[in-house]
């Protein structure tokens, strides 16, 4: 699995080597655009809006872009660089304070041969608490907040979206007062029950993956 990031995690007066490994894969789509005369694969070239010419890497900056359209040219360089290399635990909460929808992306998080026993602590410990280290670092050049809990025998970090990238759902229907009879959620509650069961994700294939993959060797 490859190393997404390598540095320390600190938790408390405890300081321990660990690397990221991404916890999931999805896959990466082979479908693409191509010439149907001789399968050529579509090639997109980045042209400038305004003058309309080919641009090479160096004729390429970075811009922001206003409310009012305007573009504003900007150096990331002169942005304030996140601490490199350091997980820092800012806080414990407990893990259901957690929203599922902030969760961003999962990876896991691997300790060096000489931190085995203080990441076991740590594991241990949220597991016990059934908390989670709520923890910031820099990831890609950027400040990162995220979330480590364990699960699986392992600590999964979550990196979290920031609050103001969380919309929050405005949806008419809220603000009806909508009745629901005891008889109707009666008959829900025993759908439900009928129907629960452990969750296997197995149980569940990927068909979509697998019939392109059959149609592909088909076509072959």
């Amino acid at each position: 699995m490859r190393t997404v990031w390598r540095g320390a995690l600190r938790f408390g007066m405890t300081t321990m080597t660990v690397r990221l490994v991404s916890a999931a894969t999805e896959h990466r789509s082979r479908v693409h655009l191509v010439h149907r005369e001789d399968s050529g694969r579509v090639r997109h070239q980045q042209v400038c809006g305004e003058c309309s010419l080919r641009l090479t890497p160096e004729d390429i900056g970075r811009g922001y872009e206003l409310d009012d359209g305007r573009i504003v040219q900007i150096d990331p360089g002169d942005l304030p660089a996140p601490e490199d290399g350091v997980i820092d635990v800012q806080q414990f909460a407990p893990q259901v304070d957690l929203d599922p929808v902030a969760l961003h992306r999962p990876y896991y998080v691997e300790p060096d041969d000489l931190s085995v026993r203080s990441y076991v602590l740590l594991r241990e410990t949220l597991e016990r608490t059934k908390t989670a280290a709520i923890v910031k670092f820099g990831l890609r050049g950027k400040d990162t907040l995220a979330a480590l809990r364990p699960q699986h025998g392992v600590i999964v970090l979550h990196t979290l979206l920031w609050p103001d990238e969380v919309r929050e759902p405005h949806f008419a229907f809220l603000h009806r007062d909508t009745e629901v009879r005891t008889g109707e959620l009666a008959a829900a509650a025993a759908l439900v029950r009928a129907q629960t069961r452990p969750f296997k994700p197995h149980d569940y294939p990927n068909t979509h993956q697998e019939a392109l993959l059959h149609l592909v060797e088909a076509n072959v």
